[in-house]
């Protein structure tokens, strides 16, 4: 793929960002999931790392353009941006310090930032991904990035490969999301209905991945303040209206747009879209 020398070039981005994807959603083994993301992020980032998040420790599943060995594993609270990306399961933006990012990961250069971005799995932090930012930023497009991986994993049906990054101690099952798109009600569908659902799903995974993109600091806001409608009302509202038209009006439709904005901006509670939000599309 080639690379985005300038972020301005849209049909490059969104190109590049299109390939990753479906890579992404391609994917048969860890080798390859990893592979899909970090190839994506090393088109904006000057390096990075993915590390998996096992009991208390970062363990380094591959990396681009920077050195380190094969099995390298640190302890979480090493570094204080990966401690806490860990427990806020927010972006943490750092200096390249030893006490922010490991004596392991850092640099020499005292104005260079790198940015820690949680990947989750269900309810918990599956991984971490590292990245030295590029042209003094990016963080949005790496985010977006990392989400599309999230989203991949949690809907990966075959729970035996290792990409799901098993944890020694998984969270209950009463707390994972439910998956958001009902494969069972799909059997039962003609091949021109199943077309228009996945038109649906495509239509609302976009649109709450622009939301991401393009407002990340109301993204944050909202699921902090848990009122992700009081910050992002026009994008959702515009997005409703053009599903409601496009997609309600087909019988046995669901809203998916409503569902991946619990499960993506809402970060898997509908409480923390707010208690203005007009609801699921009826």
């Amino acid at each position: 793929m080639p690379a985005v020398e300038n972020p301005t070039d849209l049909f490059s981005f969104a190109d590049l960002l299109n390939q990753t994807l479906r890579r992404l959603k391609q994917y048969g083994t860890e080798s390859e999931w990893v592979a899909a993301l970090l190839d994506g992020v090393s088109h904006f980032a000057a390096g990075a790392a993915l590390f998996a998040v096992e009991e208390g420790q970062l363990r380094l599943r591959g990396a681009r353009k920077l050195s380190l060995p094969d099995g390298f594993a640190i302890p979480v609270t090493l570094g204080r941006a990966f401690e806490t990306a860990t427990n806020t399961k927010d972006p943490v933006v750092a200096l390249r310090t030893p006490s922010e990012v490991t004596p392991h990961l850092s640099s020499t250069d005292m104005i260079e930032r790198a940015v820690v971005i949680p990947i989750p799995n269900g309810a918990r932090v599956a991984a971490l991904l590292f990245a030295v930012t590029k042209w003094g930023g990016h963080s949005p497009v790496l985010e977006l990035l990392s989400g599309m991986a999230s989203l991949v994993l949690e809907r990966q049906a075959n729970s035996s490969l290792a990409v799901q990054i098993s944890s020694a101690s998984p969270a209950p099952a009463t707390k994972q999301p439910a998956p958001p798109y009902g494969l069972p009600v799909w059997s039962r569908l003609g091949e021109e209905q199943r077309r228009l659902h996945i038109r649906a799903q495509r239509f609302s995974r976009v649109k709450v991945a622009e939301m991401q993109l393009f407002r990340p600091d109301a993204c944050r806001a909202g699921r902090k303040q848990s009122n992700v409608y009081l910050f992002l009302k026009k994008e959702i509202d515009a997005a409703r209206e053009s599903y409601r038209d496009q997609f309600m009006a087909q019988p046995g439709m669901d809203d998916y747009l409503h569902l991946e904005l619990v499960r993506i901006a809402a970060d898997g509670d509908e409480k923390n879209l707010g208690v203005d939000y007009p609801g699921h599309l009826g």
